[in-house]
């Protein structure tokens, strides 16, 4: 879920889903029931949401927002069947893409595959500015192995909005699927150069400059990476075993023990840093036996 940005006397429609996210900003009176819904849902207090918005609907049964947000909250509680007879009610009142876009992903979970494909094309045909909608149905076609489809689809995407950072990312990460690595790689840098924040891009560049051997280049794509989300921990261990390949052995270590700190019990983990304690280990013993052979030598001279 995007952060929701509060500002005075406005509120924040907010949606998640499993391929889309994104937030309307909408002008509303400060203190409702809809506002203390939409500060519930960002203190994760689902059923305070819920119970919220319910209240808001009482007052007006057609507020498509509150309807909207209402649905969001139940798909984020795994009560899709609910979350998808809200979505159809907010459709039945206004066109909106983003109910289409949930709805759709519900659809698909289900193994609905042909009416979420449906929902989605009917999306990009009611909102033919946006890219959202091609994008979410690009990413099932990848997920459903139609690889040449998903690329016509993330290129429709991007005709459509050039700067639209995910469906870059997207068409990037199939591209070097299809072993396409120098255009692949274009469309990711492209992506982080619209969205740099994104730690999701930032990975892909990093897997692909470490596929390729560039390890400091992949090593600092994922360090950005590590800032944005310091307690991941497939991070820190990707990063300790680049610094490993490396020789960089202080610097896997700081890695491998931030791994450890954040999941403990890790055997890989606890392996890497006794390997690189030995390797350490024999290079003092090394240096050390060289050190005391030049002593010897200079006491008999």
């Amino acid at each position: 879920m995007l952060d929701i940005q509060k500002k005075f006397v406005k509120i924040i429609l907010c949606c998640q889903m499993v391929f889309f996210f994104g937030c309307t900003n909408v002008p509303a009176p400060i203190d409702s029931h809809f506002n203390r819904g939409v500060d519930h849902y960002d203190n994760k207090e689902l059923a305070k949401a819920i119970e919220e918005y319910k209240l808001a609907l009482r007052k007006n049964p057609k507020d498509t927002f509150a309807l909207y947000n209402l649905a969001v909250v139940y798909q984020d509680q795994g009560k899709n069947d609910r979350a998808a007879e809200i979505y159809q009610d907010v459709l039945k009142q206004t066109e909106d893409t983003s109910s289409r876009i949930n709805l759709a992903s519900i659809q698909y979970s289900q193994g609905k595959r042909e009416e979420a494909f449906a929902q989605l094309k009917t999306a990009a045909k009611k909102n033919p500015d946006s890219a959202h909608a091609l994008s979410v149905l690009g990413e099932l076609q990848e997920q459903e192995g139609m690889l040449d489809e998903a690329e016509k689809t993330y290129l429709s995407a991007l005709n459509t909005d050039s700067r639209h950072s995910v469906s870059h990312y997207r068409l990037g990460r199939l591209l070097i699927k299809n072993k396409r690595f120098d255009q692949g790689t274009e469309h990711i840098l492209k992506a982080i150069d619209l969205e740099p924040e994104n730690p999701a891009y930032l990975e892909a560049l990093g897997g692909e400059f470490e596929r390729s051997g560039k390890l400091l280049e992949a090593a600092n794509m994922l360090e950005r990476a590590s800032v944005i989300e310091p307690d991941r921990f497939e991070v820190h261990m990707r990063l300790g075993d680049i610094y490993k390949k490396k020789k960089m052995y202080q610097e896997a270590l700081t890695r491998y023990w931030s791994a450890i700190a954040i999941k403990g019990d890790e055997s890989y983990i606890h392996r890497s840093v006794l390997e690189i304690y030995k390797t350490l280990s024999d290079l003092e013993i090394e240096k050390l036996k060289k050190l005391e052979g030049q002593s010897s030598f200079a006491q008999t001279h």
